[in-house]
């Protein structure tokens, strides 16, 4: 029995109302006995791209379903299989299995390569195209959509090709079973897992193609290929309490540097709050939270979707509580090291400018020595300043 509950959350950017654009992000998520499922899309706010907002869409709906039939392919049995590695497959996956006779049977490349290619390729890619193109000879290109592109697409739109990188689109998409887990990113955006022994990570390689506002995309000819994956058994390694996948609506407003552990402080603080307020009312402030990111943020669409192991974040509470208070307490006592350090910097401060009135006093008595020399309260003040000085 899958003990996981999804959830996910797309709010429009304050930046697209203010220029009346709609929202180009869309999420979805599903659960069941047999599965859990959570996805995000992000429409290319680029003026080619001008039904990017449809094409999120189509991206959530065919990963979703995609992964869906992908589950019950590899539960179900298939008689007509005819390839037995196939079938060694899919029997690995839908059953216990000790973890030497599985990864002896089964590696993890296996894996992943039967998931690029059944689901992410077959499931998702080919039927997003397949979605597009529907849409764009049912509902043709008007000549007000074209009026912002630039002319080299512009030319292509308006001979018919190359029309589905009008609904160009990020992906990530996850979903845990009894058995394994496994995670799908095409673009930007964050995925992050957060284990109950207080560690946490991104499992999907990152794209080193992704940065600032360049990224790839489902709409690239080559999207399969570029496509990461990632595929783990929970007898390999336990599956992670919480999975949250988010839109750069959300990560763009930490820095760069330490992005993915200010984005696990965030994700842990969700974590602790779905365990303190329950699953309803931390998902009610979830809305609320994306509203922050979306209006006083970056300003961006804002999606946020997961999934998390209610019974099994009971474990993780102790942990994370305590990481919580370890983080505190090194703050403070940064914040007391700081205040020693402003002490000693104004004690630095006092030292220079009593050097500077020792040297100035050094220069004045050599220059006027003839007419003090038996000013004896001069020179003790002269005296009394590098007395001062050698007590410092």
């Amino acid at each position: 029995m899958n003990k996981y509950k999804s959830f996910a959350v797309t709010v429009i950017g304050g930046s697209h109302i203010k220029h009346g654009k709609g929202c180009e992000d869309s999420s979805t998520k599903y659960d069941d006995e047999g599965v859990a499922i959570a996805v995000v899309a992000d429409g290319h706010g680029d003026d080619n791209c001008f039904r990017s907002a449809r094409g999120a869409k189509f991206a959530v709906a065919c990963a979703a379903k995609g992964i869906q039939e992908f589950v019950k392919y590899l539960n179900e049995p298939d008689e007509t299989e005819s390839n037995e590695k196939k079938n060694i497959i899919k029997w690995l996956l839908r059953k216990p299995a000790p973890v030497l006779q599985r990864e002896s049977l089964l590696k993890k490349e296996e894996a992943q390569a039967v998931l690029k290619k059944k689901l992410i390729e077959q499931g998702i890619i080919r039927a997003w195209f397949k979605m597009t193109t529907d849409d764009y000879t049912n509902d043709p290109v008007t000549e007000e959509e074209l009026s912002g592109v630039g002319d080299k697409y512009k030319k292509r739109y308006a001979e018919g090709t190359d029309l589905h990188h009008a609904y160009g689109a990020t992906l990530i998409a996850a979903a845990i079973t009894p058995y394994y887990w496994f995670g799908i990113h095409i673009g930007d955006g964050r995925f992050t897992a957060l284990y109950a022994d207080g560690t946490y990570d991104q499992p999907v390689p990152w794209d080193d193609k992704c940065y600032l506002n360049v990224t790839t995309s489902i709409c690239d000819d080559d999207a399969a290929g570029q496509a990461r994956c990632y595929f783990s058994f929970h007898e390999v390694k336990a599956p992670p309490v919480a999975v949250f996948l988010c839109s750069d609506g959300v990560d763009d407003n930490y820095p760069v540097d330490g992005n993915e552990k200010h984005l696990y402080k965030l994700y842990r603080t969700i974590a602790l709050t779905f365990a303190e307020d329950g699953f309803e009312s931390t998902y009610e402030q979830l809305i609320e939270l994306a509203n922050q990111f979306a209006t006083k943020g970056k300003g961006d669409d804002t999606s946020i979707a997961g999934f998390i192991n209610m019974e099994v974040l009971e474990q993780a509470v102790p942990v994370w509580k305590k990481q919580v208070a370890d983080e505190e307490a090194a703050v403070e006592k940064t914040a007391a090291g700081n205040t020693v350090k402003e002490e000693t910097q104004e004690e630095t401060k006092l030292e220079k400018l009593e050097q500077a009135a020792l040297e100035y006093a050094a220069a004045e008595y050599q220059k006027n020595s003839a007419s003090i020399k038996n000013d004896v309260s001069g020179y003790g003040d002269f005296l009394s300043l590098k007395s001062r000085k050698g007590k410092k």
